[in-house]
């Protein structure tokens, strides 16, 4: 009979198994749970003592008296403070004779084994010693197998797995399309594939890989998978786990399988001896970057206009390479439909003026050093910002200097307000694609490459609206008088406008009793602006979507718009408008002392004329605006100088021989590639 066990058990199913194969086979034994860490139910019914972490002693002296001469360690331990541990006497001893402050978590394990062994007496044996099936065997677990990318993804997975072991770190690593997307510490396994998941990019999903550290004590913490590694893997959006034959355990094998073939992923055993070629490198910081062929494009916009621009990007950088492309970062619904798997929602920057920004000041900061870090991890082929200079610029900033190229898309305004900012842009910007013709001479004088690559609202739908289909199908007679209301893509813009807008429409509405209006907005705030237009005296359609926004277009007599690049989409469409902005008396005071533009529609300030009326700040009145409105309604002739003006402004705003997004595409590709972009 072999001798009483003792079994220290912290979390997860592991020690569970244990006792059932002391139980089948006769042996006797006694569990030591760990307060916090182990399953209580799983233990009421059989031999236990309860005992908190740090009371080590404690452990000992029930191992002691119940006649325990082996050991077996076996479930998770999140390692804690010093602090939080709260060490008995013995456990002081422990770490005062170890040095275990200095050790990571494989280092303390040889170090209590040996202490167990050599001072306490006992002998400490591996939960494989007990359970041999656990062992993962070589080959695919279930139906579906990897394919070539996740092969190389798995090689790739070994390297960064083994290096992280080494320095005693972690066990795991996610590779997707190969790239090393996180890697565990001492979080542990689920910690990795949160992290994974924030930062998946398009394409074929990633592959966990989980392998023993190189030199590790066998008998202690293994690398582990069971149903719920798998069902988290699937969540995080990964498409396999790898693990290394004899050398990681697999709790309850059938159901493992049965789940990863369910949820369609593969799991597979590999023996390191088949990989020689990465076995034995080691890798800086645990990042590995594969192949540069295939350049990882990390991308942040952080309003709608710049989630758009970053679709026409994204497609385009996909035609340029041929598909040979990925892509990480932050975004909105169209580029999340281009491949991209956000770090955190972009509604989050999506703020504007300074008294907006301010309460939310903290909140800003935190995703800004969420996304260095991330950055900094990924080393991607390049940094795309995208508008949004008040967060993205504080990014570039902070990863100068730290081997990336640094491209931001859509020129600051210095020629409206601050000129002096061209100077510190070029301090640390790579290259500039600006949208407006004037721009690149700005920042050229100043040092900085400059693209001149056109508004990317020149290749949209815009222009392509269904009128006549928009009214029938939503019951607007064709005697009607239909207007397109659009207060603004954020809720700082839709709060100061929305009161305005309706009280203007109360105006109309008594010379246009058949009035009737449609507001396309975006689905991060189409919630708010249903409940603050229901208010409105005149019957109100919501609109998502950029079909439905075209077709409002087309169908509509006029618009009432926000300054913004809506203005440009309301060009393209043909659509007269007149145009309104207002913030708070803060950010006012403040813009009024600074902006040196004459007007803030682009239209206009492409002809330096106000083709296009425009109602700012102190002028942005109801009666102002119903009377503008009122004039373009009545006036075919205004309609039409209108259009010409539009059509004036859209040719020079146009570049020679490429569309917008596809120019902006060839000049990143040739950044990448370090050719000179001409």
């Amino acid at each position: 009979m072999p001798p009483k066990l003792g079994i220290l058990a912290g979390g997860g199913p592991l020690p569970e198994l244990l006792v059932r194969a002391c139980q089948d086979s006769g042996r006797d034994f006694l569990v030591i749970g760990f307060q916090g860490h182990a399953e209580k139910k799983n233990f009421a019914d059989v031999p236990h003592a309860w005992v908190r972490l740090g009371a080590a002693g404690q452990s000992i002296k029930h191992l002691k008296d119940a006649g325990c001469q082996e050991l077996v360690m076996a479930g998770t331990i999140k390692r804690p403070s010093l602090a939080s541990l709260r060490p008995d006497g013995w456990a002081l001893r422990f770490f005062a004779n170890s040095g275990a402050q200095s050790l990571g978590d494989d280092g303390l394990l040889k170090a209590l084994v040996k202490t167990l062994e050599e001072t306490e007496g006992f002998c400490v044996i591996g939960a494989d010693d007990l359970l041999s099936d656990l062992l993962a065997t070589k080959g695919v677990y279930g139906h579906v197998k990897p394919d070539w990318q996740a092969e190389e993804d798995i090689k790739y997975g070994i390297r960064a797995a083994l290096d992280l072991g080494r320095r005693d770190i972690g066990q795991a690593a996610v590779v997707q399309l190969g790239q090393v997307l996180a890697v565990e510490d001492a979080k542990g396994t689920d910690a990795l594939l949160k992290q994974a998941q924030k930062v998946r990019m398009s394409g074929p999903g990633g592959v966990l890989v989980k392998v023993k550290k190189p030199g590790q004590e066998h008998r202690a913490d293994l690398p582990t998978i069971g149903i719920t590694t798998v069902e988290e893997a699937s969540a995080a959006g990964l498409r396999g786990i790898a693990i290394e034959t004899n050398g990681a355990l697999v709790v309850d094998r059938d159901a493992v399988i049965k789940a990863a073939d369910a949820a369609g992923i593969f799991v597979i055993g590999i023996d390191l001896q088949d990989h020689p070629d990465v076995s034995g490198d080691v890798v800086d910081g645990g990042m590995i970057i594969a192949d540069r062929s295939n350049p990882l494009v990390f991308l942040i916009a952080g309003e709608a206009s710049g989630d758009f621009l970053g679709a026409q990007l994204m497609q385009s950088l996909k035609k340029e390479t041929e598909g040979r492309i990925s892509f990480a970062g932050v975004g909105g619904a169209r580029m999340e439909e281009q491949g991209i798997k956000g770090l955190f929602p972009m509604a989050e920057l999506s703020v504007m003026g300074i008294a907006e920004i301010l309460p939310r000041l903290p909140g800003l900061l935190g995703r800004m050093s969420e996304t260095v870090d991330t950055v900094k991890r990924l080393t991607p082929s390049c940094l795309v910002t995208i508008d949004s200079p008040d967060f993205n610029f504080r990014v570039a900033k902070r990863l100068k200097g730290k081997g990336i190229p640094l491209i931001h898309y859509v020129a600051p305004s210095v020629w409206a307000w601050r000129p002096g900012r061209a100077k510190k842009i070029a301090g640390f910007l790579d290259h500039l694609l600006a949208l407006l013709p004037f721009e690149p001479p700005l920042f050229e004088e100043q040092g900085l490459p400059s693209t001149f690559v056109g508004h990317p609202v020149l290749e949209g739908d815009a222009g392509k609206g269904n009128g006549p289909g928009f009214r029938d199908r939503n019951g607007i007679a064709a005697t009607d008088t239909l207007i397109t209301v659009l207060p603004g893509s954020r809720m700082s813009e839709i709060s100061q406008l929305e009161k305005i807008f309706g009280e203007t429409l109360f105006l109309l509405n008594k010379n246009f009793p058949q009035l009737r209006v449609v507001v396309p907005t975006i689905n991060t705030v189409a919630g708010p602006v249903r409940r603050l237009t229901a208010e409105w005296p005149v019957p109100v359609l919501v609109v998502e979507g950029d079909q439905e926004k075209f077709d409002a277009f087309a169908a509509s007599e006029a618009a009432l718009a926000a300054s913004g690049t809506v203005a440009l989409e309301l060009a393209v469409a043909r659509t007269p408008a007149v145009i309104a902005y207002k913030t708070n008396i803060l950010t006012a005071m403040i813009a009024r002392w600074l902006v040196k533009a004459r007007f803030a529609n682009l239209v206009n300030l492409i002809l330096e004329r106000e083709a296009i009326p425009e109602f700012l700040q102190s002028a942005c009145r109801s009666d102002f605006l119903a009377v503008a409105m009122e004039d373009l309604l009545a006036d075919t002739e205004r309609q039409d100088k209108q259009i010409s003006a539009y059509d004036e402004a859209l040719k020079k705003l146009t570049p020679k021989g490429h569309s917008p997004a596809a120019l902006a595409a060839e000049v990143i590709v040739k950044v990448i590639t370090k050719e000179t972009p001409e």
